[in-house]
């Protein structure tokens, strides 16, 4: 069985919703591949168990899981130079152009850029055909495609996690399938990719007065483990300390340097209380507004002009509006 029409079937279920992925999931010829491999891979065997929870539905309701997810769900990136950087065409998306172009591939990625999701495990798929089609060869392919999974492709079995946590009953187990399919890949050497290694320092606030609740660091979140929550009367940021995978990008982001990683942090239940700031109260309409800890930062960086206590409702008011 071709361990590269496992990387085809991934690409393809990525990279949208095709046709035959209405079907239940028993029914996909991944399916099929994945149990033809289960008796000597413990990831198939895994990867079969997760599919088989996949029931069938239309291909539009496909459609409409896959833009829920991928184009409305901040920080769950289809693309290595955002996961990464949270920007778009990074240095990732030029360095894996270039390893295709030495693989001897036409740089011709159609309608997507060449770190997209859908793409490299597209090349990882050429790869495992090369070792599969060249015996003499096989070793040293197989050690590019280990390779290629430890420096461009470890983004992946995150979005593989971030994707079974998401609670979706279709791209939940897709994730899972994913995650399993590439931690194998990358083989013994690299146990730096596999779950129970990931970094176990976790975002803490030296000086809770720094954060100014501006969010960004939610946005950025691949897991969600960052959430602004708001009452009527407090803004907070709030911390779920065993869905956090220490991955940096909170502190990276952070414009006040407020965010520092801590190891060894308590993995408590339920979500901890990092910053809380009582919320800004329109003087006019006496509505609560953002929270006074931003409102204050924003005050700092451009004065304090008149319509800034005001909530945008009122705040042409104050011109005659």
């Amino acid at each position: 069985m071709s361990r590269a029409l496992i990387y085809h079937a991934l690409a393809e279920l990525l990279a949208g919703s095709p046709a035959w992925a209405a079907d239940a999931a028993r029914e996909w010829s991944l399916y099929a591949d994945l149990s033809c491999l289960a008796g000597e891979s413990p990831a198939a065997r895994r990867a079969v168990q997760s599919l088989s929870q996949i029931p069938p539905e239309s291909i539009e309701q496909r459609q409409m899981r896959y833009a829920a997810l991928f184009y409305a769900v901040p920080g769950l990136w289809l693309h290595e130079s955002a996961a990464k950087t949270g920007k778009m065409l990074g240095p990732e998306m030029f360095a894996v152009a270039k390893l295709y172009r030495a693989a001897g591939l036409v740089a011709s990625f159609g309608a997507e850029p060449p770190d997209h999701a859908s793409v490299e495990l597209a090349f990882l798929a050429h790869l495992s055909e090369q070792a599969e089609s060249n015996p003499d060869e096989a070793a040293d392919w197989r050690a590019l495609e280990r390779q290629f999974i430890k420096d461009h492709a470890g983004w992946l079995i995150q979005l593989g996690r971030t994707l079974s946590n998401s609670g979706d009953t279709v791209y939940g187990p897709i994730g899972r399938v994913l995650a399993y399919w590439l931690t194998e890949a990358a083989g013994p050497a690299h146990r730096d990719l596999r779950p129970e290694a990931r970094n176990t320092s976790r975002p803490t606030l030296a000086r809770a007065e720094d954060c100014t609740l501006c969010g960004f660091c939610v946005q950025v979140c691949p897991v969600h483990a960052l959430a602004v929550r708001e009452s009527e009367g407090l803004t907070m940021l709030l911390l779920n300390a065993r869905a956090c995978i220490g991955c940096n990008r909170c502190k990276r982001i952070c414009g006040t340097g407020a965010i520092t990683l801590q190891s060894g942090t308590q993995l408590s239940a339920g979500a901890v209380v990092l910053r809380q700031s009582p919320r800004a109260i329109c003087p006019s309409c006496h509505q609560p507004t953002i929270s006074r800890a931003e409102l204050e930062y924003i005050a700092s960086q451009i004065g304090a002009p008149a319509w800034l206590d005001y909530c945008l409702e009122c705040r042409p008011s104050l011109y005659g509006g």
